[in-house]
């Protein structure tokens, strides 16, 4: 094949590709199991000593110990139990 030719069925190939109309898009909205935080329904276990705690099915939820490494990613809808070391729950915040 002559090289020629070549370059005029890619030219032609790219010059028609560029009239072609746009790929389209779908969005796909995944509702949240919850959007709002429900630390407020838990801040009267804050000072009590190991607490027995009962979170509805499916709630997001993270406890640990004041000082310990914790990511730092948002998740509004997220509880977070925070202890010290003794084991006394020092607060309940969304995050």
């Amino acid at each position: 094949m002559r090289p020629s030719v070549v370059i005029a069925a890619l030219g032609g190939t790219l010059a028609l590709s560029a009239c072609a109309p746009p790929p389209s898009t779908t969005t796909v909205v995944v509702p949240a199991a919850s959007t709002q935080c429900i630390a407020d329904q838990y801040q009267q276990y804050v000072g009590q000593q190991s607490p027995a705690i009962s979170l509805p099915a499916g709630t997001e939820y993270r406890h640990y110990r004041t000082g310990d490494p914790v990511t730092k990613d948002l998740n509004p809808t997220r509880l977070n139990f925070e202890y010290d070391r003794s084991g006394r729950l020092v607060s309940v915040t969304c995050g």
